[in-house]
């Protein structure tokens, strides 16, 4: 039985080592732990098991549910950088599937368990659910986890009539019983004293580093990754260039081992240009994964040139901010526009800026315009200060949005004075150069206007701030300059110091506001509507009045001890105990910082 299992283990894909190198020797391995000193050092330093922060390991500490599931995973090469896409594509698969797991740090590695079928979806937010992931792994679930990660599944599917022998094993779920006895009949895990496994006790940090390492001695895994540049299907090989710019040849016999964006498919179904992983157990192919992208790649930077060659066009696109020059190829029927349609690749220049749309690995759409433009007549729409660095958005004349970054350097003129981004306007009209799609000058002019109103909003923006005035029942917004003058009673002040209907005066560049003056400025005062609200503990009305546009606003009223309310139908002097909601009033009396301090009020219905 044993020599059937060693076999079928051999044909396996099993767990593979992260590279990350961790320091092995911890303080509390010590001669109790002598059984698995060995493993721990061993699995530490490839970085499948780590220590503590204080340099300890723990050994006797129990593995929780979403633990095991990392560790798993882990072993199995989600943590290395050449599956680093296989685990994203893996994730972005089952999200959904595994909806309610996403706040585990576990998420993704349960996703490439899935990913892997070593696991369902359904098994693995049994694992990861909040209500269950913290909870300490079981000896029986050990043995799931490695059972089905060395096939176990399809073994057991053929050879149903196995015996498990332990005297406990009433005590093990009977859905566990074959990869309980898989994995003790393959020496991966081991019975207990007195013929027992012991299904129910915690498995331990120490305990789990030498099952793993047991796996690992049996197997030997290695992974290349690259760009498929050829698919030759009647002789079962692939071409593939290396991250290492290396040309290499594989061949991967009649497997049916070969799954496109994780779905099993003929090695026809690939083609060039994929990004692929390649899987090799004992130096032998074991399995190949190929990637697709629809187009959400696209990449910006300095056009160094061309080669064509009967394979095909590969273009040099130079990184702005690295200065490292790239090679990609053109599909062969990629979309090429040079200088808006006017030119074709061949007038390309050196050092022009390059737009280039990726998807399945080739370059499907390329887009060349010279290094140094201008753009007339814009707009400024938005300045947004919140991100690394300063982009503003911009409207043309043919009424297109353009959001660019301004240059550290740019130089900036406003109406005919050299000054800062800082005293950009929003509403301010502008020239704008450009290098490479970047703001490198501004020629910008607006003009100043005033206005007036209460406060009805104000929003405080690390980005942009914004103030909204009402005067007359109009309320207009603006935003707000970010070195806005603001003074409160003619005394320097913040924009925390403005108050909901305080009376403002403004000073509007172009759309902005550049100053705010907030004074105690007194006016007479007459208006008519009908009471909406009343509290006569605070003398405060609150009456609904129509603008001069027929729109209607509210007003607040507070009336003065000394008020004096006459009813138009009596003739009569009341108090403000007999207003009613649903009067109609007319009343008399003082604006002050949008405070109204009503002095007489008629009644007249």
């Amino acid at each position: 039985m044993k020599k059937m299992l060693a076999l079928v283990l051999s044909m396996v894909i099993m767990l593979s080592f992260a590279t990350v190198a961790f320091a092995a020797g911890f303080p509390d391995v010590d001669s109790n732990y002598a059984w698995a000193e060995e493993a721990i050092n061993s699995l530490s330093e490839e970085g499948i098991i780590t220590g503590y922060e204080d340099g300890t390991f723990k050994p006797g500490n129990s593995i929780t549910r979403q633990e095991a599931i990392t560790l798993f995973s882990k072993a199995m090469g989600a943590g290395e950088a050449t599956n680093e896409a296989i685990v994203n594509l893996a994730y972005g698969l089952y999200e959904q599937e595994i909806s309610g797991c996403e706040d585990s740090y576990a998420a993704k590695p349960g996703a490439y368990m899935i990913y892997r079928k070593i696991l369902t979806a359904d098994e693995v937010k049994n694992y990861l659910l909040q209500e269950n992931r913290n909870i300490p792994l079981q000896r029986y679930e050990a043995a799931v986890l490695i059972a089905k990660a060395l096939g176990a599944d399809i073994w057991l599917a053929q050879n149903p009539d196995f015996t498990v022998s332990f005297a406990d094993k009433d005590k093990i779920p009977e859905s566990a019983l074959g990869y309980v006895f898989y994995a003790t009949e393959l020496g991966i895990m081991n019975g207990m004293d007195e013929n027992t496994f012991g299904p129910t006790q915690t498995v331990t940090r120490a305990q789990i580093a030498v099952m793993i390492s047991r796996i690992a001695k049996t197997m030997e895994f290695d992974y290349e990754s690259g760009m498929i540049s050829a698919v030759n299907a009647p002789m079962d090989n692939v071409s593939i260039k290396t991250e290492a710019g290396e040309l290499k040849t594989i061949g991967v016999g009649s497997s049916s081992a070969i799954y496109l964006d994780g779905e099993k498919v003929a090695l026809s179904a690939l083609s060039a240009g994929m990004e692929c992983v390649f899987t090799f157990s004992k130096g032998m192919f074991y399995q190949l994964d190929a990637i697709t992208y629809e187009g959400e790649e696209t990449i910006y930077g300095a056009y160094r040139g061309k080669t064509t060659t009967n394979a095909g066009t590969t273009i040099k696109i130079e990184d702005l901010t690295t200065g490292t020059t790239t090679s990609y190829k053109l599909a062969s029927n990629a979309a090429i526009n040079v200088n808006n349609g006017t030119g074709t690749l061949a007038d390309a220049a050196l050092g022009d800026l390059a737009t280039v749309e990726m998807s399945g690995g080739l370059v499907v759409a390329l887009y060349i315009e010279p290094r140094f433009s201008k753009i007339d007549g814009v707009k400024i729409e938005n300045i947004d200060t919140s991100a690394l660095g300063v982009v503003i958005t911009v409207s043309t004349k043919d009424g297109k949005t353009q959001s660019l970054e301004l240059a550290d350097n740019a130089t900036i003129s406003r109406n005919g004075k050299d000054t800062t981004f800082a005293a950009l306007a929003i509403g301010d009209t502008a020239q704008l150069s450009l290098e490479y799609g970047q703001i490198v000058d501004v020629i910008a002019s607006g003009k100043v206007k005033s206005t007036e109103g209460v406060i009805e909003e104000i929003t405080i923006s690390n980005s942009t701030s914004y103030i909204t005035i009402s005067q007359n029942g109009m309320d207009s917004k603006f935003p707000m300059s970010r070195d806005c003058k603001i003074t409160l009673e003619g005394e320097a002040a913040t924009a925390y110091d403005l108050r909901l209907g305080a009376y403002v005066k403004l000073s509007v560049s172009s759309e902005t506001v550049v100053e705010i003056a907030s004074e105690a400025v007194t006016q007479d005062l007459t208006v008519t509507g009908t009471i909406k609200t009343i509290n006569n503990s605070y003398g405060l009305v609150v009456i609904a009045c129509q603008g001069a546009n027929g729109q209607e606003y509210d007003k607040q009223l507070f009336l003065k001890d000394t008020v004096k309310i006459l009813d138009t139908k009596t003739g009569k002097l009341m108090t403000t105990k007999s207003l009613k909601v649903g009067n109609v009033i007319t009343a008399a009396g003082t604006e002050k910082l949008g405070v109204y301090e009503v002095t007489s009020l008629m009644i007249l219905q």
